[in-house]
């Protein structure tokens, strides 16, 4: 898949990761003016990623409106990065979650790599 393909993929797994309770919290946070859901790129504020010489050639994330609280606006958060290695490409998904949020962020997680390996029957799928 090209950079592009894998955009579109990341496209797909955010809106497979909204469920009915994404659904319910998102139309809350609408409702009270705290929508925090929806696309971004991520940003990396270290004083070091000057020396990164191994930089993303694509990096996206998206909030997904949580059902708990989402009228306040708490979303889950699901980010992709993608290096473009010649003939092929390295993507690493990553969730950022605080101490009760572990299983919403493998969920997601879990709900993107799905997405992926439907559109790559072929993907090479590694976990740390």
């Amino acid at each position: 898949m090209s950079v592009k393909d894998c955009a579109a993929v990341f496209q797909e797994a955010a809106a497979a990761a909204r469920g009915f309770g994404a659904a319910l919290g998102g139309f809350a946070a609408r409702v009270n003016r705290k929508d925090n859901s929806g696309f971004f790129t991520p940003t990396d504020n270290s004083p070091f990623s000057s020396l990164d010489d191994d930089k993303p050639a694509f990096a996206v994330g998206v909030g997904i409106p949580k059902f708990n609280a989402g009228a306040q606006g708490n979303v889950g958060t699901l980010h992709m990065y993608v290096w473009d290695r010649g003939d092929f490409r390295e993507v690493q998904l990553f969730s950022p979650h605080g101490l009760g949020g572990g299983m919403h962020s493998a969920k997601l997680i879990r709900k993107a790599i799905d997405t992926f390996r439907a559109a790559d029957q072929s993907a090479k799928i590694t976990s740390d």
